[in-house]
């Protein structure tokens, strides 16, 4: 059964795999399956009830099913390409928003209430930066979706309702798209440029569009790109107060600039298909070797043709619709990427993230549970009571002798029985009168 993760759904079934049915391409080219039965089947009767007899051998269609395959191969591949591209483009994009989370909390200085206020504020932008850069790679380019809308309420453009249609068209454009402006719903109207009955405005609107740049110049409403400006202004902000160090400023910014450029690499992903030419080939060839192919194999099978035939439309047919269906990772089908979940894992890592005060380190260093000499039993707390030479002198000792206790995983039972053997360490400082000595107790093996 499909378990929801999110709005994303996942096949989890205790069905080996098979025999599953949703995640898969069969609910897609079943119909086509099934017209290549019947046409193998009127085929059989043909050769079997009239005199015309289609017992040919076609040494080309082997030939043909050699060259398919290589094309379905390589079509398969490059879509996967572009699948993997698009997770690793995601993973990047969430390392940089990890880095400028951990820079703002913990680098950038807090003197007083406002300090603390902007560091939130601006954190919320990163999480709001990967939520509108989902809604915006599936061509939804609203605000008010539920999962960003309390993201965005602090940024004054976004202030007031909206419906999730664009927002604003450009008016930086040529001359030629100036009557665009008033056109609404540019990209459902490129989506579906397939219908037969197209208004004369909007044949005029895609003419100019065609006329004018690139495919993805017109946007309606870029709002990861517009949170970019956001956060860079407190980038900005933070540098003109002093309150981060150079080397802390650079690092934010190449972590913004990191995440704009995998705004971008998601664009290129998007916005650049399969060649036309190639995909309309790929489905000819694909076609002619089907139909060609009962030909070949009615004499020697007959009727076992039939199931035979089908059974080559579905591998081939499937792995054609394979490629369609993973071509874009970005939707929410079954096969697309998980957005909706890598999205919530980043808000609930940021959320631990600022749950707590940025760490001192004091606080975690000279506690009682932090014994930094392995073959010491003094806490970091006890040796802060001993001069530098003295430290350094059991940090000498530590190192030349072998550690007793491995502390990486817990100690198992001795399986010979054997004690193991105490470790002791004294130190004599200078200045000191009587020696001291600090012994460790014995470890006992379990």
């Amino acid at each position: 059964m499909a378990t929801e993760i999110g709005t994303t759904a996942f096949v989890r079934s205790k069905w080996p795999l098979m025999l599953r049915l949703k995640g898969t391409v069969i609910l897609t080219i079943w119909w086509q399956v099934l017209l290549m039965g019947i046409y193998s089947v009127v085929v059989a009767l043909i050769h079997d009830y009239t005199s015309w007899k289609m017992n040919y051998t076609l040494s080309l269609v082997s030939v043909m099913g050699m060259v398919v395959s290589l094309l379905l191969v390589f079509r398969t591949n490059t879509a996967y390409d572009r699948y993997w591209e698009g997770r690793r483009l995601w993973s990047q994009m969430t390392l940089s928003i990890r880095n400028l989370t951990r820079g703002i909390w913990v680098c950038v200085a807090e003197k007083e209430t406002r300090d603390l206020l902007e560091k939130k504020s601006a954190i919320n932008l990163l999480v709001a930066f990967a939520y509108s850069t989902k809604h915006y790679l599936r061509e939804e380019y609203g605000y008010n979706y539920e999962d960003m809308v309390d993201l965005l309420n602090n940024i004054p453009k976004y202030s007031i309702p909206t419906s999730t249609e664009p927002m604003d068209w450009r008016t930086d454009v040529p001359a030629a798209l100036d009557g665009l402006h008033q056109q609404p719903n540019l990209t459902s109207f490129l989506s579906d440029r397939s219908r037969h009955s197209i208004s004369g405005a909007g044949r005029a609107r895609r003419a100019a569009k065609s006329q004018a740049l690139a495919f993805d110049f017109l946007t309606p409403t870029n709002i990861p790109v517009e949170l970019s400006f956001y956060i860079g202004s407190y980038i900005k902000s933070c540098s003109n107060k002093g309150q981060v160090d150079p080397a802390t400023l650079t690092m934010m910014n190449n972590a913004l600039v990191s995440m704009v450029d995998c705004l971008t690499g998601f664009e290129r992903i998007l916005r650049t298909p399969i060649p036309l030419a190639y995909s309309i080939h790929l489905h000819h060839a694909t076609w002619i070797y089907l139909l060609a192919l009962p030909f070949q194999l009615v004499s020697s099978l007959q009727y076992l043709m039939v199931p035979a035939v089908m059974l080559s439309a579905f591998t081939l047919l499937g792995i054609l619709g394979i490629g369609y269906e993973i071509e874009n990772p970005f939707n929410d089908d079954y096969n697309d990427l998980p957005l909706d979940d890598f999205c919530k894992v980043i808000q609930a890592e940021v959320n631990a993230m600022i749950a707590n005060r940025a760490p001192v380190p004091a606080d975690w260093i000279f506690s009682d549970n932090n014994y930094p000499l392995s073959n010491s039993h003094m806490s970091a707390k006890q040796l802060l009571g001993l001069s530098l030479e003295e430290v350094h002198r059991l940090m000498e000792q530590d190192g030349n002798r072998p550690t007793a206790v491995n502390y990486s995983r817990p100690v198992g039972a001795n399986t010979q029985g054997e004690e193991h053997p105490s470790v002791s360490i004294e130190i004599t400082p200078a200045d000191a009168g009587p020696s001291a000595r600090f012994s460790n107790e014995k470890e006992e093996l379990k």
